[in-house]
């Protein structure tokens, strides 16, 4: 039998709320929460309420230190991935940092580079449209040159306009 990987989910609003409900509707094979850490001290009420049996940290480095964490996901504010993505690497913790990387090109760099001298741990950057079956079938038929060599293209999504209230939602 296999060890289960143990999930550190940062940041328990929206998005880190979806990692772990889908964690514990069985949709990611092998993960269990293993802690969860908001600064939130509401976000702890609620974590205890829906997660009895992770452990909850209102500091990302004790939760990283606790060994109650194989690997981390990032979701809070983008300026925050870098940071949390090389701190969780330093210790040997496996890191996926959502979407976008970060804000400044350099920190990120500087995140890449680290990951790099890092092989024997994963990490990733998440792009949730990564497996849409539009995308990828669109990328096969890239791939397989079906429509000649791609020389320009231009790519405008005009549905996924965030109103202010999504913003709103979460600190």
């Amino acid at each position: 039998m296999s060890k289960k990987v143990r999930l550190g989910i940062i940041g328990l609003g929206q998005q880190g709320g979806t990692y772990a409900k889908f964690i514990t509707d069985g949709m990611v094979p092998n993960m269990v929460i293993g802690a969860i850490c908001d600064t939130d001290p509401a976000k702890k009420e609620l974590a205890g309420s829906r997660y009895p049996d992770a452990p909850f940290y209102d500091d990302y480095i004790a939760m990283l230190e606790s060994g109650d964490v194989d690997a981390i996901v990032t979701c809070v504010p983008h300026y925050l991935h870098p940071e949390m993505g090389i701190e969780s690497l330093k210790r040997n913790v496996h890191a996926l940092v959502e979407k976008p990387a970060g804000v400044y090109t350099k920190q990120v760099k500087e995140l890449n580079e680290f990951a790099a001298s890092k092989p024997e741990l994963s990490f990733g950057i998440m792009f949730n449209q990564r497996n849409n079956p539009l995308y990828k079938k669109l990328k096969e038929i890239v791939d397989n040159g079906e429509i000649g060599a791609i020389r320009r293209t231009n790519w405008i999504i005009t549905n996924w306009w965030r109103p202010q209230g999504y913003y709103n939602s979460s600190e």
